[in-house]
């Protein structure tokens, strides 16, 4: 018979619907293809359950498509599918013609123990049930071809023990997942109980009979590996998780791929090209507009030596901005560069002095402000200096020498002085907002004409995916390869306000490594984190909560209930602000 041409291994059948499908599965190493008429109608678009509807004749429908596309492409052993509800009933003919046609056996499907017992019982007293099926894979067993019986029971699983038939298959119902898929009624566990029990039955009857499993839960090979560490098996056959699953994720990951090439920033022009690989050296990442339009500005700024303020939002990396600003007097050597933190300082004059000096230290360590060998001073938070400081400041960056304090001598400034302000501040505004943080005036009016403003990530969303596949090339192999987002969610990325900018988006990251699933990331896994990520967002920009919705419904096309969702509010509580702020209009 042709099953002894089988490996005698583990087995793996194919319920395909197609001759593309079929020469996949071959290629796979699949043992013997499955023609029938549920494979058909998946590749129709219909769920597997409507095989055992009286839309279409399951005879005729797969012995067409398995002539056709099968028989005529395949090399494995195919077995098609019979059912024996027909008004005639004849297995010793219907074996020779199962023969004639070139198959190599056949299946019972569509088949009665899909439907509940007293149906069954209905079905087996009109000579149309469960014996029907067992005598007609018996007798094209008899012809010298191959039998596989699918079963749901202990007792359709004893006669197709007692009829000696080569492999019996345990149905466990239909696959879940997918578009189409049905929902798990049975665990893992369960699964493998009831395979092993079965199991045990069909061996102690017909040790010969290989005795395989499919359906329900397994939807993955890894589910198949948690039953054989349960029960024992002698294969496994695929239906929706070879014909129907792997298509749909990878159809719908092309479709992803095509889809997130459209989202990727449009086609710069030379100049614009120019920008962005000229600001890779320093660790840029993005092409978007507002991003461009920066780079130019900074590449300009970079080559003066006048003293730089860079306004930037808490999150975002400012060292590449810096690196830039100190390459001309780096160039290839590594930038010497002194930060200094206003906020962490104890005493103000702790600062002053770092900056200034002091006689009494000036023999051992020159000022900062005079040091040669220093190329670059950031000075973060330069609003938290005393008033008095930095007026001195103002005027010592605009002579550019100043004294040092007990002593009568000038010294001249040597670094480039860089200040770093961090807190939201827009850009028409940015005067007032910079003095309402604490800049003195006559710093803050010294520095006007030369202050860098880096666009915060709401601004330059369309730089997202590069920011992603950066920081993921950066961080081999806790995340690299190994996190993908779908169209869905990178939308939803894109909607999100990011309060919290560059920071908030590695945090998610890092939150995300390690997830159980290697499918893409979907919306529903982003909710909980950009949710908990806005509100600690409000409270660091200081934005008004009139400005925030209004920005999330622009971000969202004015859906309010995308605008909702973004905001981490429901639908009525944006209902209700609209109506407070008057923006119903």
């Amino acid at each position: 018979m042709l099953t002894r041409e089988l490996n005698s291994g583990f087995l793996i059948g194919a319920a395909i619907g197609s001759g593309s499908n079929a020469l996949a599965v071959e290629r796979g190493g699949a043992d013997f293809l499955l023609a029938i008429n549920a494979g058909r109608l998946r590749n129709m678009g219909v769920p597997s359950i409507a095989s055992m509807l009286p839309v279409l004749d399951a005879n005729a429908l797969t012995e067409d498509f398995a002539r056709e596309e099968l028989l005529a492409l395949c090399r494995k052993p195919v077995l098609i599918g019979v059912n024996v509800w027909g008004r005639e009933f004849e297995p010793a003919a219907q074996a020779v013609a199962i023969a004639e046609a070139g198959f190599a056996g056949a299946v019972n499907f569509p088949s009665c123990m899909h439907y509940s017992r007293p149906m069954q019982q209905i079905l087996s007293r009109a000579g149309r049930g469960i014996e029907q099926e067992v005598a007609l894979l018996k007798a094209v067993q008899d012809a010298g071809m191959m039998s596989m019986f699918y079963c749901s029971s202990r007792t359709q699983a004893r006669l197709a023990a007692d009829a000696g038939l080569d492999l019996v298959c345990l149905n466990i119902g239909w696959n879940v997942g997918g578009a189409v898929g049905h929902r798990s009624r049975s665990t893992i566990e369960e699964v493998a109980m009831e395979a092993r029990e079965i199991g045990r039955l069909i061996k102690r009857i017909n040790p010969n009979t290989r005795f395989l499993l499919e359906g329900g839960p397994i939807a993955a090979p890894e589910d198949l590996s948690r039953v054989l560490s349960l029960a024992p098996l002698d294969g496994y056959v695929g239906g929706s998780t070879i014909d129907r699953l792997p298509l749909e994720s990878s159809v719908a990951s092309m479709i992803d791929g095509f889809r997130q090439a459209s989202m990727r920033p449009t086609r710069l022009d030379r100049e614009s090209h120019d920008l962005v690989n000229w600001s890779k050296q320093y660790g840029f990442v993005g092409q978007s507009e507002s991003h461009v339009a920066m780079l130019r500005r900074l590449r300009a700024l970079s080559t003066a030596r006048d003293p730089i303020l860079i306004v930037a939002e808490p999150g975002q990396d400012s060292l590449p901005a810096v690196r830039a600003l100190g390459a001309i007097k780096a160039r290839s050597r590594s930038l010497n560069m002194i930060q200094i933190d206003v906020a962490e300082q104890g005493l103000p004059a702790r600062a002053r002095n770092v900056l200034f000096g002091h006689r009494d230290s000036s023999a051992t360590r020159p000022p900062v402000l005079a040091d040669p060998a220093v190329e670059i001073v950031v000075i973060h938070a330069p609003e938290r200096l005393t008033q008095a400081l930095q007026r001195r400041l103002a005027r010592a960056l605009k002579d550019g020498i100043f004294r040092m304090a007990g002593s009568r001598r000038s010294l001249k400034i040597e670094p480039r002085i860089v200040l770093l302000c961090n807190f939201y501040v827009g850009e028409e505004t940015s005067g007032e907002d910079l003095l309402g943080a604490g800049l003195d005036p006559e710093l803050s009016s010294y520095m006007a004409g030369w202050t860098l403003h880096l666009p915060p990530l709401r601004d330059r969303v369309s730089d997202l995916a590069l920011l992603i596949e950066g920081k993921k090339a950066k961080n081999e192999p806790l995340i690299q390869n190994q996190l993908e987002f779908s169209t869905a969610a990178l939308q939803k990325l894109q909607a999100h306000d990011w309060p919290g900018n560059e920071a908030e988006l590695y945090t998610i990251l890092g939150r995300l490594a390690g997830r159980p699933s290697s499918l893409p990331v979907q919306p529903d896994e982003l909710v909980p984190l950009l949710q908990s990520a806005t509100t600690v967002g409000q409270q660091q920009n200081g934005r008004s909560e009139k400005d925030l919705i209004i920005d999330a419904l622009w971000r969202n096309g004015f859906s309010r209930s995308k605008a909702a969702g973004a905001l981490g509010i429901s639908r009525k509580t944006l209902y209700n602000k609209i109506k407070k702020f008057g923006l119903s209009g």
